[in-house]
Order: C-alpha cells, then structure tokens, then sequence
C-alpha cells in the first residue's frame, strides 16, 4: 500500500475461518497484495461476540497497516445490546466502504399453508406460529421481531446455533416459520419443500428473483441484512482511507469476485465513499436501536 513500508497489511476477520466474513476477506486479500505489491494476510481473531477482532482494530496503530472486515453485529449490534463494549464503533474507527450483504429469506413449512406474508400476518395470531432464527439478535431475528411489533402479531422465536439446525427444524415443520440465511434455503425452496415468502433486502434476490421483498409486501421499513463492511482504525489518515476504499470497491467489483460471492449467497456493494458508509452506519445503528428497544431483545 506504501512504497515506503513493505510490511504486511493484516485483515482482522473477528470469525473463524471458513465463515461468510472470512470469504468475503479471502476473495480480495490475494488481489490486494498484486496490486500493493505487499504482503496482504488473513488474521481470524474469533470470540467474544466478534468484539475481540474488533477492538484489536480500534487499538492498532492507524497507520494503513490493519484493516477490519467486519458483519453489521460487532458494529451495530452490539452496540445497542450490550453495556460494555470495548470500543465506540462511530469513534474508534474510519468507515471505508460497504462490501457485500446477504439477505434474510422468510420461509414457511407447507403444512402451513402459507404462501405470503399477508397470509403469514392474517393467521399468525390464531395459529401461535414459533419462528426460527440464527440466533438471538442477529439480523433473521430483529426481522422477525421487527414484523411482529410492525403487524400487531405473536410468534415465538427460536434461537438457533447456526444456519443449518434452523433450516433443518424449518424443514422438518418442527418450526413452522424461518427467518433464515438465504443461501441454504434456496434449493429447499426451489424443491417445493418451503415456501418462501418475502426477502430483507432492498431489491429482490437474483438467486430468487420471483420471491418479493419486504417492501412489496407492503412492510418497507422492514430493510434488514446481514452487511459485511472494511474498517479502519480512526485518526487513519485521510489519504489512506481514500486510497483504502478505491482499491476495495475496484477489487470487489471483479467479475471473477463478484461470481465468487454471489455463489455464496452474497450481493457485492461496494460503491460507497467513506463519508457515504459512515452515514449508512450510522443510520444502521440507530434503525437497530430502534428495533431492539421496542421489542424488548436482550443479550443471551
């Protein structure tokens, strides 16, 4: 990145390897070190809610050398969730662009008999439906959260481990609802073994392109995905930011990376300026504060 200090450049990713952050982070870093002609490494730091790999960020020195690859949670979520955190997310570090995101899809069980939201809303109070997320707070379940307290309706969530135990309950008719990952759902749903009835996101998916989103169900405000975003420390100077989200938005647009992601369930974003991904987080934690005190979530 600086000709003048060849040290590596390190991506903190507060995951494991193998997640959908830490794919988001391989797919670039080998581009990044062709075109730094540097060495770009991966460096997991997982635990602690992802606080850990982030605050190891807030405190490195803002010198271009340490780059976060964050999900919305570390940044937004636990923010409004958690009493102490180890960092501010608005004052400890530089915004630098958007990435990528990935929709929740909002499913039910054919023995349900429902096939669209409206209908999910018009028998959801008679039939006590129980939903099934990811797990406590993450974006499927502050959606499903958010549509009970928008619709006036019950239904009991289902915090799971993880995307594959809610997608098999989901399936089984253990949970009739899903709010789910919409990568593993999509053959279910293109099998006939769930219907799917509305999307998060902004635009519909092209993984499912006839499946609407919230918006056309008549629920607009109801825009929630799980975002992956580049961070760096604050007091970065500004020239390495810019020069930082230029060289990000141009790598994630590859043809080659786009496809790549888009194979995991992932839409690329990446065409904000920093002062254009400092708002979106900023609107992002005040639309998840939103949410979370009105339905009473709280921390695990």
């Amino acid at each position: 990145m600086c000709s003048s200090d060849l040290r590596p450049v390190r991506i903190v990713v507060p995951y494991a390897p193998g997640g959908r952050t830490d794919i988001n982070a391989r797919n670039v870093a080998p581009k990044l070190n062709d075109l730094w002609r540097q060495s770009v490494v991966i460096d997991n730091r997982p635990g602690g809610n992802a606080m850990i790999g982030a605050d190891i960020v807030a405190k490195a020195a803002p010198d271009g050398h340490t780059i976060l690859l964050s999900t919305s949670s570390e940044i937004v979520t636990v923010q409004n969730l958690f009493k102490r955190v180890p960092y501010d997310a608005l004052k400890d570090f530089e915004p630098v662009t958007l990435a990528s995101n990935t929709p929740v899809i909002i499913t039910a069980h054919p023995s349900t008999q429902v096939k669209t939201i409206k209908e999910l809303v018009a028998t959801a109070n008679q039939k006590k439906y129980s939903f099934a997320s990811v797990g406590t707070a993450s974006p499927q379940h502050l959606a499903g959260e958010w549509l009970k307290t928008l619709a006036k309706i019950d239904m009991v969530h289902i915090p799971f481990k993880g995307a594959g135990p809610a997608l098999n309950d989901n399936l089984g008719g253990h949970v009739p609802i899903g709010f789910l990952s919409l990568l593993p759902a999509v053959p279910h749903v293109k099998g006939g073994r769930l219907n799917a009835l509305a999307v998060t996101s902004g635009m519909r998916s092209p993984a499912l392109p006839d499946v609407p989103t919230m918006k056309d169900a008549g629920y607009p405000d109801i825009e929630l995905v799980q975002w992956y975003g580049v961070f760096l420390p604050a007091k970065t100077p500004r020239e390495i930011v810019e020069k930082v989200n230029a060289d990000m938005n141009r790598m994630f647009n590859l043809p080659e990376v786009k496809e790549r992601l888009a194979a995991g369930g992932a839409d690329v974003m990446a065409n904000m300026t920093p002062a254009q991904f400092g708002q979106f987080v900023r609107s992002e934690i005040e639309k998840n504060r939103k949410i979370i005190q009105a339905s009473g979530v709280k921390a695990e």
